[in-house]
């Protein structure tokens, strides 16, 4: 019992880390936004609908598999007639999965990347903001996480994606082994879900080249130095 709740805040560390990863830090105007490619588009729709939906469902398997933990420990009975009638036909069907090393390599993938990803916020402040803009007053920043790679919030993406992935899509995931995919409708929605992670992880990667010309047309010589120095987009010494 003691290991299952300390599954608890590792469970809640990364639904965090997911929520700050996918809630937008500033909100363009739309005269400020680079729209002409269907990928772009593609990108907008993901940031007006996708997000939302995407942190909703996340927080849902969090908070499900810690309820489901906590029930563990109580006695149902001193709940209110409408929370036993509600969860407790549930319950037998819906097992306990211990702590793994998937588990836990996952759950660090995603809570470091979405401190990365938050640090790119700060980093670029006003200037970061998840659709293509060109903002007035807008300065090129090369510090913090940018001095390292040029896109460290794309690579934040993609590397919380695999610790999603692990955490939730593994043999040994509480998603696969406690049998919540069984109930009713759960497991269309986990489908869909990783169906838009998965077009927005790839239009993002995409996005890259239109990126960098943007940039390199407001600054020039300076986006040429910085690449220069700065030689690889998303993973150091690689690419």
């Amino acid at each position: 019992m003691k290991m299952s709740l300390l599954k608890i805040p590792l469970i809640l560390s990364s639904a965090v880390a997911v929520h700050v990863a996918l809630t937008p830090p500033h909100a363009p105007s739309k005269s400020e936004v680079v729209h002409d490619t269907f990928n772009e588009w593609v990108i907008i729709q993901h940031v007006r609908y996708g997000l939302p939906i995407s942190k909703i469902v996340y927080w849902g398997i969090s908070l499900a598999e810690i309820a489901l933990i906590v029930s563990r420990t109580m006695d149902l009975k001193t709940l209110p007639s409408v929370v036993q009638s509600t969860i407790g036909p549930f319950l037998p069907r819906i097992q306990d999965v211990p702590i793994t090393r998937p588990f836990i390599l996952g759950t660090a993938l995603v809570a470091s990347a979405g401190y990365l990803r938050w640090s790119c916020f700060r980093t670029l402040g006003h200037f970061f903001t998840f659709e293509l803009t060109a903002r007035k007053g807008h300065q090129l920043v090369t510090s913090g996480p940018y001095s390292i790679v040029r896109h460290p919030s794309y690579a934040a993406a993609i590397l919380q994606y695999i610790g999603v992935t692990i955490l939730h899509g593994s043999a040994a995931s509480w998603v696969r082994q406690s049998g919540v995919l069984d109930l009713p409708g759960v497991k269309l929605v986990l489908l869909a879900w990783l169906l838009e992670r998965t077009i927005t992880v790839t239009s993002l990667v995409r996005r890259i080249n239109q990126e960098e010309e943007v940039v390199k047309s407001m600054f020039g010589d300076e986006w040429q130095r910085w690449a220069n120095a700065v030689r690889y987009r998303i993973i150091p010494g690689i690419y």
